[in-house]
């Protein structure tokens, strides 16, 4: 619905602001009541997809619209031809650059000729032809998949061409069919034949087997052979203009004209067809129009108000105009592909609606929504919540949304519980009625809010800023707020799934998951668990809960996790047992429907059914609500989808194959080769690129590829439409090509022909050659062994000699040090008898001494006789000075002359002090020292003191280690 209000209606409701200082205050309220009443229909539509000129990189006016087998797209643009296959932009200039007004592709049979004849087989060949000033004729796909113009109207010479802009193409049966608005020329596949004709006509239309025009002035005519009869009753579109003649149900004619309305012709008899947009047309004037083949539906493309798609009793379905996200309003072009896609012509661009998708939209350029987050469905009316408030409609119709006054600002959830539409918003939780809303409770954030059934009663749990809170039914039936859960934290919780035992698991806004088991009127906590990272779950951060087949499952860090029994969570097992290539978040539907939402797409599961649905929704709140058993509202960042899951127009686009556009010669990307067929490449062509496309428009394609032959692995998935391979060596190869929306694969077999030195007869002329100077070489180092093998016995000879010699010395050697090592053993033995033979005089000595003290003590007792007998003998067998001799003269060959060594170091040393350190450097203890010392364990340490003071050792010197170090 439009509200519209002249100015001058304006002036006449405000009289008294019309003169003087009143004028910029008229002038205000003349805006406000503009910005107030203008309304932009809120209408749901197909996907729209724009082609601006900064894209295609061409002129920004787009003429004519056609598409070939392949799906490839074509446009006649005032720069020329543009070829789109979905991946890339390509224009072709006519031969002198001239607008290209109109196109037609078509596929024409031709004799393939094989040797110096032709055979029999007829070939279809692909052609686009074209028309523009001057010129027309046709661009012919060569085996190498590349445009090639070849022109027609030059081979003619016909005098009315120099001045004639060809403006229409049109295919019959029989003839292709060149015209301008004066002319026609007549084309058989072989030869052109000029048409004359008396006057000017719009286009001809090829209509339930008519060629059909209309002479300006005069009404339409039938073209039979190249006379023109008039058709009967058809005498009133004299003054009009037709734009378009099409067919319609009953055997009727459909005619629309550019400013006076359509019409339907049957047997001689023309009639308005008076619809209750027949004005609305009249006045934006249609400039093309056609019939869908999907429904039968109408399109109208006009100059003024862009695009109008029409039932077949002439009800408005879609209305697409620059409002609603077209690029420009004046619509010059028309045409729909074999995938049911209106591909549309603009003064400004080129824009595609996707008629066949299950999708619906609203998406405008004036959205008053923003983004959205909630949805429901309440007495007939679509209610939708978003970060700017609450809106509200008439389901499934064009009227405008219109917001719920007090609701502004970021709605999180809307849910109908009884017939009763909550909302749950950042001021409050709010009930929303027929004549306003009612404030339920000032729990600030209610994001979620289910239906928990207690005994007889039900309650409802929320989600809010601030832990959980419950709701319950007053007198009236009406849902009130009742209290706060106690014992539940503060925390704002956005998710509750409800387990099978009962218990309740609670999502964090952002990082964390709860578990809580609460009482059965759900007012206070029995048990609290928090789940924690990395001992219980991955990642604490953007943890997601959901159910899947009546069982919990938890999404964190890109994995899924079931709980068992005891509430710990594990890896599922029947959730996806085989990881994804891309990062995913699952959603459930209706029955056994599910999705699997990415970041650019939402795959939708249906039984056996698999559906990529071209949708973005809200990052981090990827939200998709069961609106109603036939529809899915999805939740985007600037309005929303709707999908009818019930739909018969589940036709999906990626049925469409990957193929190969273009192979070039990477030194010399002029340099193109046969896309079909095995083709053998030069040898000197190592290097190449091979661009390929996916003629699906509209939707986000990657490639993966891999080249046989020389690698079996696939490549990393890429947005790029090409790829190159060098220095590729003489073999046979199988490019091998897949895209991200199925799994059809494309691929392309070539071989590189070898350098005349990789032939065969090359590598045995080279296997020849080598083998003989091989040959040679054997003979040749054999004369040289032979020359050599005297002079090497000499030398060996000569080796021997002085090998006998060296082992003689080294024999020689080994003795002299067998011979001082047993010297030194046996001085080593001569030290130890040494050392016992000191020992053994202490203990004479000590023997003595005792002996000494037991005749002192028994005197007569002992008879001297035998006392003194023992004392001589005692006397007799202890050693003097000549054993501390000998033992120092063992000593001193056994540690290389240390005596020596240590008078140079301190030549103040004492006998005394060289005993003492000779026992330091045979590594005895002070205990062991004293008997051999023939002092006390006092003395020993006395001795030690001296012996350091003497040397300048500080205290922390080790002085055994020392003397070992001398």
């Amino acid at each position: 619905m439009i509200f519209v209000c002249t100015v001058k209606q304006l002036m006449h409701i405000f009289p008294i602001m019309k003169a003087g200082k009143d004028k910029a205050a008229t002038l205000t309220v003349i805006l406000f009541f503009a910005s107030v009443f203008r309304a932009v229909t809120a209408q749901e539509t197909p996907p729209l997809v724009n082609y601006a000129s900064s894209v295609y990189k061409a002129h920004n006016q787009n003429w004519d619209i056609d598409h070939d087998q392949n799906d490839i797209v074509y446009t006649a643009n005032s720069d020329g031809l543009l070829e789109f296959d979905g991946a890339s932009w390509k224009v072709h200039l006519l031969p002198d650059g001239q607008i290209v007004r109109t196109i037609l592709y078509d596929e024409a049979e031709v004799n393939v000729p094989s040797g110096k004849v032709y055979n029999r087989n007829r070939q279809k060949e692909q052609r686009i032809y074209a028309g523009g000033y001057s010129e027309f004729g046709y661009w012919k796909k060569e085996p190498d998949g590349q445009l090639k113009y070849y022109s027609l109207s030059k081979k003619v010479h016909f005098a009315s061409l120099k001045t004639e802009e060809i403006w229409h193409i049109l295919k019959t049966p029989e003839y292709i069919y060149f015209q301008s608005f004066s002319r026609i020329y007549r084309y058989d596949g072989k030869n052109l034949t000029e048409i004359n004709t008396s006057g000017n006509f719009m286009f001809l239309r090829y209509v339930q087997n008519r060629i059909l025009v209309q002479v300006i002035g005069k009404g339409l005519f039938e073209l039979k052979d190249e006379k023109f009869v008039p058709l009967k009753g058809t005498e009133g579109l004299a003054t009009a203009i037709v734009s378009s003649v099409l067919p319609f149900s009953g055997g009727k004619l459909l005619i629309t004209t550019t400013k006076q309305g359509l019409f339907l012709w049957q047997n001689g008899i023309l009639s308005s067809w008076n619809i209750p947009l027949a004005e609305e047309l009249k006045t934006n004037i249609i400039n093309r129009a056609l019939v869908l083949s999907q429904d039968s539906s109408l399109v109208f493309g006009t100059i003024q108000n862009g695009v109008y798609i029409l039932s077949k009793n002439g009800s408005l379905k879609y209305r697409f105009n620059k409002e609603t996200g077209l690029q420009n309003n004046t619509v010059l072009a028309l045409a729909e592909d074999s995938r049911k896609q209106l591909w549309i012509g603009l003064d400004q661009g080129i824009d595609l609606i996707k008629m066949s998708s299950p999708v619906i939209s609203y998406q405008t350029n004036d959205n008053p929504l923003g983004s959205t987050y909630a949805a429901a469905l309440w007495h007939g009316k679509l209610y939708v919540g978003s970060n700017k408030g609450v809106f509200v409609k008439k389901w499934l119709s064009s009227e405008p949304f219109s917001p719920v006054p007090g609701l502004e600002g970021q709605t999180w959830n809307l849910k109908v519980i009884s017939n009763q539409l909550l909302c749950g918003h950042n001021d409050g939780t709010y009930r929303i009625e027929e004549s306003g809303i009612t404030r339920i409770s000032d729990i600030n954030g209610g994001w979620v809010i289910i239906p928990i059934k207690t005994g007889n009663d039900t309650l409802l749990l929320q989600g809010a800023y601030n832990g959980l809170h419950v709701y319950k039914r007053n007198k009236q039936n009406l849902w009130t707020y009742a209290y706060a859960v106690k014992g539940v934290l503060p925390i704002p919780i956005r998710q509750i799934i409800r387990d099978h035992d009962g218990s309740f698991w609670l999502g964090h806004a952002y990082k964390g998951l709860f578990r809580v088991k609460l009482t059965p009127r759900l007012d206070s906590a029995l048990q609290w668990k928090e789940y924690r990272a990395p001992q219980d779950l991955p990642g604490e951060f953007s943890v997601e809960l959901g159910k899947w087949n009546n069982r919990v499952y938890v999404h964190s860090a890109s994995r899924f996790l079931e709980p068992d029994a005891a509430g710990k969570l594990k890896p599922s097992k029947n959730l996806f047992r085989v990881e994804d290539e891309e990062p995913f978040k699952l959603r459930t539907g209706i029955s056994q429907d599910w999705f699997k939402v990415y970041i650019n797409r939402v795959a939708y599961y249906s039984g056996n059914k698999v559906l990529n649905l071209p949708l973005t929704l809200v990052r981090n709140s990827e939200t998709i609500i069961p609106i109603s058993r036939e529809y899915y509202f999805f939740c985007l960042d600037n309005g929303y989808a709707l999908y009818n899951r019930l739909s018969d127009k589940n036709t999906s686009e990626t049925a469409a194959s990957p193929m190969i556009r273009k192979v070039a010669n990477l030194r010399n990307l002029a340099e193109t080769f046969s896309i079909s067929g095995k083709p053998a490449l030069r040898s000197d062509v190592r290097s190449i690129r091979i661009m390929f496309a996916l003629p699906v428009y509209g939707r986000h394609v990657q490639y993966k590829y891999r080249l046989k032959g020389l690698t079996d692995q696939w490549s990393e998935w890429t947005e790029q439409n090409f790829v190159e391979f060098t220095n590729l060596e003489s073999a046979s190869y199988r490019f091998e090509l897949k895209t991200s929306l199925n799994n059809k694969m494309a691929s392309y077999d070539f071989s590189i022909e070898p350098y005349w030195r990789e032939t065969l007869f090359a590598r045995f002329l080279l296997a020849v050659t080598l083998m003989a100077a091989f040959i040679g070489l054997i003979i040749y180092q054999e004369k040289r062994l032979a020359r050599h093998r005297s002079k090497l016995i000499r030398e060996q000879e000569e080796k021997l000699r002085q090998q006998r010699l060296s082992s003689e010395r080294q024999i020689m050697q080994i003795q002299n040090e067998k011979l001082q090592s047993e010297i030194q053993n046996k001085s080593q033995q001569l030290s130890n008898v040494a050392i016992n033979v000191v020992k053994k005089n202490e203990i004479l000595e000590e023997i003595r001494d005792e002996l000494k003290q037991v005749k002192a003590e028994m005197g007569q007792q002992l008879p001297n006789i035998h006392y003194q007998k023992l004392l001589h003998s005692i006397e007799r067998n202890v050693a003097g000075k000549d054993d501390w001799v000998l033992f120092e003269q063992n000593f001193d060959e056994v540690h290389e002359q240390f005596f020596k060594r240590l008078r140079a170091i301190c030549p103040s040393v004492s006998p005394s002090e060289l005993r003492l350190a000779a026992c330091l450097r045979m590594n005895l203890s002070t205990k062991e020292m004293a008997p051999v010392l023939g002092i006390s364990i006092r003395g020993v340490e006395i001795k030690r003191y001296r012996m350091r003071k003497k040397l300048g050792l500080s205290v922390e010197a080790n002085l055994v280690q020392y003397m070992m170090d001398i």
